[in-house]
C-alpha cells in the first residue's frame, strides 16, 4: 500500500438527521397521500445529499483545470505545462457527510495545488449554492499523511485531522482550513521557482490563499463571499444566489431563535455576521435584508 500526503476535506450536510427521522416505514403503495409524502423526503434526505456531491464533482473538474498566463515562458516550457496534470479527485460519501482527497505526489508530471485550488473552489461554491437551496454545510479540509486503503476511501491522519476540523473546530456552517494545509501552501508558495512547474505550483498555490479568510475566532476558513472568489471563481453564479443563501441564513436564524434553541441559534448569528460584513464590503445593502427579517 503506498502512503504519501494528500489533502483531505470532511464536509457534512447539516440539518439532515431530522430529516432521517421521518422515514419510519414503507408507505402503502395504493395511498398516494403517503407515496408523495415518502418521494419529498427521499428527495429531501437522499436527493440532497446526492446533489451537493454531484455539484462538489462538476465544480472541482472545472475549476482544477485552471488556465495561467504563458505568455512569459519559452515554447519548450509551454509543452511541459500542457503535460502537467491534477491527481484525480476521490469522492466517497456515506450517510449526510461527504469525503473529498486528492493525492499531493509530484511524481509524472503532476500539479498538486491545482488539486488543492480545485478542492478550495469547489468547496466555496457548494457551500453558497447549497446554502442558497436551504441546506448548509460544515466542512474541514486539511493536509496530512494517508493512503488509500480501498478505491476511492482514504484512511489516515488526513482524514482524522479533515473530520475533526469539521466536528470540533467549524461550530457553525463554514469550512475550516487546518494549519498543515496552510505550512503547505505558504512553502509552495514561497519554493524558489527555478522551472515552469516550481512557478506554475508557486503561483497556484498564493492564489489558492486567496481563497480563504481568517475568522474571528483565528481560523482559517473558506472565503466564498470573498472578492477574489467572487471575480476569479464565481462570476457564472445568478447574481440572486447570494440573496437567496443570506436570505435563507435569516429565516434559520430566526426559526431557532423562536424555538429558543439558543445553541444553533448563535450559530446562525455567527453566519449572518461574516455575511453580512462581506455583503457590506461588496456593496449590499444589508441593513434592508434585516428590516424585512423583522417584519
Amino acid at each position: 500500500m503506498d502512503i504519501g500526503y494528500y489533502v483531505v476535506g470532511f464536509i457534512d450536510l447539516l440539518g439532515q438527521q431530522d430529516r432521517l427521522r421521518s422515514l419510519r416505514s414503507l408507505p402503502d403503495k395504493s395511498d398516494k397521500d403517503q407515496m408523495k409524502q415518502f418521494t419529498n423526503d427521499l428527495k429531501g434526505t437522499y436527493g440532497v445529499v446526492s446533489g451537493m456531491r454531484n455539484i462538489f464533482e462538476l465544480y472541482f473538474n472545472s475549476f482544477s483545470k485552471k488556465k495561467y498566463d504563458l505568455s512569459m515562458f519559452t515554447l519548450e516550457q509551454r509543452k511541459i505545462y500542457k503535460q502537467l496534470t491534477n491527481n484525480p479527485i476521490q469522492i466517497k460519501s456515506f450517510s449526510d457527510s461527504i469525503v473529498v482527497s486528492v493525492a499531493l505526489r509530484t511524481d509524472k508530471a503532476k500539479l498538486p495545488t491545482g488539486g488543492v485550488w480545485g478542492i478550495f473552489s469547489a468547496a466555496a461554491s457548494t457551500a453558497l449554492l447549497s446554502l442558497a437551496a436551504g441546506h448548509p454545510i460544515r466542512g474541514g479540509i486539511d493536509v496530512g499523511l494517508g493512503m488509500e486503503i480501498e478505491r476511492g476511501e482514504i484512511y489516515g491522519p488526513c482524514l482524522s485531522r479533515a473530520y475533526s476540523l469539521e466536528s470540533k473546530i467549524a461550530g457553525y456552517p463554514r469550512i475550516v482550513v487546518g494549519k498543515e494545509c496552510l505550512k503547505y501552501l505558504e512553502v509552495t508558495a514561497e519554493q524558489k521557482q527555478n522551472d515552469i512547474i516550481s512557478k506554475i505550483g508557486a503561483a497556484s498555490a498564493a492564489e489558492c490563499m486567496k481563497l480563504l479568510t481568517i475568522d474571528d475566532d483565528g481560523c482559517a476558513i473558506i472565503d466564498y463571499l470573498g472578492d477574489f472568489f467572487l471575480n476569479a471563481v464565481g462570476k457564472g453564479l445568478e447574481k440572486d444566489i447570494i440573496e437567496k443563501a443570506f436570505n435563507n441564513v435569516i429565516q434559520f436564524s430566526e426559526k431557532f431563535r423562536k424555538e429558543n434553541n439558543t445553541k444553533i441559534a448563535f450559530k446562525y448569528t455567527l453566519l449572518r455576521s461574516y455575511m453580512e460584513h462581506r455583503l457590506n464590503s461588496i456593496g449590499r445593502d444589508s441593513d434592508r435584508h434585516t428590516t424585512t427579517s423583522h417584519t
